[in-house]
């Protein structure tokens, strides 16, 4: 009889994938086996927690939430039926009738931040790749369709940093920018794979080096300038990354004065894909909280980027993100 199990186990030797809470809409027909992951001490066994009979409940889904419980899992024979779930919930939120902004907002940004996570804690799994990818193309469309959106999106972010947020926050930014540019889709939607996943390879970065709240050394900074070929190299294999992404990951902290890093490029070889990651790079870096520095106002913050960084930073492109934030901008 279909029931929510507690003790029920599936043999260890399948590959399980996160699912990210945010992900799984309560009543909305996610009709797949999803595991718990417990923590032992060789590393983590998998209950099974919902048969595929069952829908998600929002009681059971609270349980969760209150738990502290942030991903479930499933396996690679479910994997197919957890994709098609994620994209069609979120393409029904927001394409809803009558929903606002705010509603489109909470969907896109809920759900991609925790995405987000789960591929930095698997960056080899296929199933988060795709989904990151499905994610990209709703974002795209609904910034494309709605010129509100991306300024309520901008006004809904976290100012306390995170890698995740401050992904989903470059990936936002920087398409609302090329979209404003080229004012079509299919580019827009290849080099936002790039954007979202800009920093992926700092999860081979050691982790006390990435939360250190003090001056680098010289030889925790190198660590850190490997961040963007380890990206590419983590990438690569997901069809779901095209070349236009892989670039804007290993560039997107080159500078237009040719001080930057990993390869010292020279302008002419940076992309103006790539120049809009580093923008938006450094605005959300300059507006984020973090332990070591207040948050800046975003005036602030585009102006002193204006003042300070016009030999590294596309003057152009920096104008263009001015106009799209500024109070009197109509798409």
């Amino acid at each position: 009889m279909a029931k929510y199990l507690k003790n029920d186990t599936l043999d260890q030797t399948h590959i399980y994938h996160p699912a990210p809470l945010a992900t799984l809409h309560a009543g909305k027909g996610a009709h797949f086996d999803l595991y718990l992951g417990v923590p032992t001490r060789s590393g983590q066994r998998f209950v099974l927690y919902k048969s595929a009979d069952l829908d998600l409940t929002e009681e059971k889904r609270r349980e969760l939430v209150e738990r502290g419980v942030k991903f479930l899992y499933v396996t690679d024979d479910e994997a197919g039926n957890y994709f098609t779930f994620v994209d069609r919930t979120v393409g029904e939120a927001l394409n809803a009738e009558g929903a606002s902004p705010e509603q489109k907002t909470s969907v896109l940004y809920s759900t991609t931040t925790a995405l987000v996570q789960a591929t930095f804690a698997r960056p080899e799994s296929p199933v988060l790749m795709k989904t990151n990818r499905t994610m990209v193309e709703h974002t795209v469309e609904a910034l494309s369709a709605d010129p509100v959106l991306l300024r309520t999106m901008a006004s809904a972010f976290s100012m306390d940093y995170s890698l995740y947020s401050h992904a989903v926050h470059v990936s936002t930014l920087g398409t609302g920018l090329l979209l404003e540019i080229l004012g079509t889709e299919a580019r827009v939607k290849e080099a936002a794979m790039g954007y979202l996943l800009h920093d992926i390879g700092k999860c081979r970065v050691p982790t006390d080096i990435l939360r250190k709240t003090g001056v680098l050394t010289l030889s925790e900074m190198r660590e850190v300038e490997k961040h963007p070929d380890h990206g590419v190299a983590l990438m690569r294999p997901h069809l779901e990354v095209g070349d236009l992404a892989l670039d804007i990951i290993q560039s997107h902290h080159e500078k237009l004065s040719g001080r930057g890093y990993p390869r010292r490029l020279p302008p002419e070889r940076i992309s103006m894909e790539t120049r809009i990651c580093s923008l938006v790079d450094i605005y959300d870096a300059l507006t984020s909280h973090r332990v070591y520095k207040p948050a800046m106002r975003g005036v602030d913050a585009l102006t002193l980027m204006r003042d300070k960084m016009y030999e590294d930073l596309d003057v152009g492109l920096l104008k263009q993100l001015i106009r799209i934030l500024g109070p009197r901008h109509k798409s």
